[in-house]
């Protein structure tokens, strides 16, 4: 199922994955992914399929489904299947694959208190294969005249290089909208994640998004500790809003908003084209029909 989102990229990615593994096991053959791209209104994808009835059982701890919510947009994810590895005292190693336990969330968002909505099944394994990646960047650079779109080709490949295999990007402007506070930078952001321990990268996926390894929680926290600087006007907020649940507590950090040496990611250090701009105002698909026919001069 899918749903309305503020990550719909990643989300009609990793939807296609999981239709494409679904069926290749069907024929007892798994799928590894090498290059998953969502770009302007499709997504393209480059897998490789292996023949191996044994492996076809990983696909069910490759699967999950997501609650996603509906007032801060977190998600929370629940895993189908969960892979376990034992060793014998010989040394010798076998694996289990077993129904995984759940559910991970309550009814409500812990968060802000809002209804959850199911997103799912859908493919939780990495998006891109590193070294695949890095060997078309290679090619790509090096045969530069060949191609008309070569520009925006590495910009694409160094910003799929580098990111996290973490399900999902978050922008902090969303975030910000949610609060109903003044927006930190997107480098501020980034410095705040990575000053207090996490990991972060850009998504090929979105301008202004950035990956991390921090829950929604740690994300929340790091803008309950900018709004100390930057307060909110709470006269404006509704008694029961999202907002006002999200404001009701306390951070459990003081986020450092300093700027960190590694908030710049290699990728924008250099001039690349990393995300495409719209040719002209009207870009994109058009209205959808309201239904009604229009009439001509000549009908009766």
């Amino acid at each position: 199922m899918d749903i309305h989102s503020s990550y719909p990229g990643p989300q009609a990615l990793r939807l296609v994955l999981h239709t494409l593994a679904t069926s290749a096991a069907r024929y007892g053959r798994y799928i590894e992914p090498l290059l998953s791209l969502s770009i302007d209104f499709y997504v393209r994808l480059f897998v490789r399929i292996h023949s191996s009835p044994i492996d076809v059982k990983k696909v069910f701890s490759q699967t999950a489904v997501y609650y996603v919510c509906t007032g801060c947009q977190s998600f929370y994810e629940q895993p189908l299947g969960r892979m376990v590895e034992n060793v014998s005292q010989k040394g010798n190693t076998s694996l289990h694959f077993k129904a995984h336990t759940g559910p991970t969330v309550s009814e409500r968002c812990p968060e802000c208190n809002s209804a959850l909505h199911v997103a799912g099944p859908m493919w939780s394994g990495p998006l891109h294969d590193r070294a695949f990646v890095a060997s078309v960047l290679g090619h790509v650079e090096a045969n530069e005249d060949k191609y008309g779109t070569s520009a925006r080709m590495k910009g694409m490949l160094t910003v799929a290089k580098e990111e996290l295999d973490t399900p999902f990007y978050f922008t902090p402007s969303k975030v910000s909208s949610h609060f109903h506070c003044v927006c930190p930078s997107l480098d501020e952001t980034a410095s705040a994640l990575l000053h207090a321990g996490h990991k972060i990268s850009r998504s090929h996926a979105c301008a202004g998004s950035l990956k991390t390894t921090a829950t929604h929680a740690d994300i929340h926290d790091i803008f309950r500790s900018w709004i100390k600087t930057h307060p909110v006007r709470m006269d404006k907020l509704s008694e029961h809003s999202p907002a006002r649940q999200l404001l009701s507590k306390e951070p459990k950090i003081e986020a450092n908003f300093k700027r960190h040496p590694d908030s710049v990611t290699p990728s924008s250090k250099v001039k690349l084209v990393r995300y495409q701009q719209n040719p002209t105002p009207n870009w994109g698909p058009g209205a959808k029909p309201n239904g009604k026919r229009k009439r001509n001069d000549d009908d009766g």
